[in-house]
């Protein structure tokens, strides 16, 4: 395998070459009666950049360059992100261009976790995908160890999701167990990897979603039903390690899905639902009150808000949300403080796509930061000599928003 320092030189080459190329997908606008409009890439803003004005004050690029970008996550030091590039898994200084590659190239990583020591939880196709003991859409975890050459041994297999700790520092994973007592297991992962530890959990369904809590003791799931009554449905569910049996602490009417994974939080379970099949559906943010088995809109953050995505802070306080306050308005980063039930942008988007899938959202580990992947919409129609889909992932990065309160009160507006 190639040593980040041995890619770097070779990466740059590329990147030059198909810049030189005339035509090339992205860099020259194409028709059929030959060239309509040329157009140049702008030059990414150096490291130093005080700010991105287009997601508002403070906010700062953490990546840089074309790719894309998913899965960031802040170590637990704090100094450092990783996130998955192009399907590779890289690693840099939080605000420095010096990125190191930690699996190969075309190892189709979906996503990455911390875990300590510096070591790296990475989901992907592992060696037993597809055998007939798993389910052919099943992956594997991998640890992945600080080494100059990065050593990656297979850790879970049959890993159907996974969720991690909010501050970093550990992984579970949901495992199918076909003839193994009850259907599914949960997996942990702690310290460096080396300790998995395998609990079974008598589930009635299919995981769509789970994370774990801040303290690390107990999952939060939502789990399609697939037999009896309530076949279809949708239950949330928790399981603490130290009772080792998973507890229903909420089951959804009819018709509705939950978007994401529940996340457990010092107010309750909270959780982002619409209809289901329903790409115009009003979704919703819904929390399950400590102590209560009925479910409730948050009305903290209004009526008309469409959330996308949620994220539990390390405390347990807060959490991130990425949606829209109405369905005209742009994606933005909100706060909500969960005492207060009060909601803060920390974000003030004006023509940038912020990615919403939950696997996109992270916080750091001291709640001071929160990163996003977001890129930058072209303005006016541009005619391209590629499919849009093969473009328009390829400039999004990794967006780091200060979360502090001196923050949210200068810089963040509500809409």
């Amino acid at each position: 395998m190639r040593s980040s320092r041995e890619r770097a030189p070779l990466r740059a080459a590329l990147l030059l070459a198909l810049l030189l190329v005339p035509g090339a997908a992205g860099c020259g606008f194409l028709s059929a009666a030959g060239p309509v409009e040329e157009g140049v890439i702008e030059p990414a803003s150096p490291a130093g950049a005080p700010a991105d004005l287009d997601l508002g004050p403070g906010v700062r690029p953490l990546s840089l360059g074309p790719g894309d970008k998913s899965s960031p996550r802040v170590s637990p030091s704090g100094d450092r992100v990783a996130f998955v590039l192009d399907g590779y898994v890289v690693e840099k200084p939080l605000y420095a261009q010096d990125p190191g590659v930690r699996t190969e190239e075309g190892f189709s990583a979906t996503s990455a976790d911390w875990l300590a020591g510096e070591n790296l939880a990475v989901l992907g196709p592992g060696s037993g995908r597809g055998s007939p003991a798993q389910d052919a859409q099943a992956d594997s975890l991998f640890v992945v160890h600080p080494d100059e050459t990065p050593e990656i041994s297979e850790a879970v297999e049959g890993v159907r999701g996974t969720g991690a700790q909010p501050g970093g520092g550990s992984v579970v994973a949901v495992v199918e167990t076909p003839g193994v007592g009850p259907e599914a297991a949960l997996v942990r992962l702690r310290a460096g990897g080396d300790v998995a530890r395998s609990f079974p959990a008598d589930l009635r369904g299919r995981v769509s979603g789970l994370s774990l809590s801040p303290d690390g003791r107990e999952v939060a799931m939502a789990v399609r039903i697939q037999s009896g009554r309530d076949d279809g449905r949708v239950e949330l569910a928790t399981y603490r390690f130290s009772e080792g049996e998973p507890r229903r602490v909420a089951l959804l009417e009819e018709g509705l899905e939950v978007i994401g994974a529940p996340q457990a939080t010092s107010r309750g379970l909270y959780f982002v639902a619409g209809e289901e099949g329903d790409e115009e559906a009003d979704y919703a943010l819904y929390r399950v009150p400590e102590g209560s088995e009925e479910y409730e809109p948050v009305r903290g953050v209004g009526e008309d808000f469409v959330p996308a995505s949620i994220a539990v802070s390390p405390d347990g306080g807060s959490l991130a949300v990425l949606g829209r306050r109405s369905s005209r308005s742009p994606t933005d980063l909100y706060v909500l403080d969960l005492a207060s039930d009060s909601l803060d942008a920390v974000t003030a988007n004006e023509n940038m796509e912020i990615k919403t899938k939950p696997g996109d959202l992270a916080w750091s580990p001291d709640g001071s930061l929160v990163v996003v992947v977001a890129r930058g919409a072209l303005p006016g129609p541009k005619v391209y000599g590629s499919p849009a889909k093969d473009l328009s992932s390829a400039f999004y990065n990794v967006y780091g928003v200060p979360v502090g309160t001196a923050i949210r009160a200068s810089g963040g507006r509500q809409r």
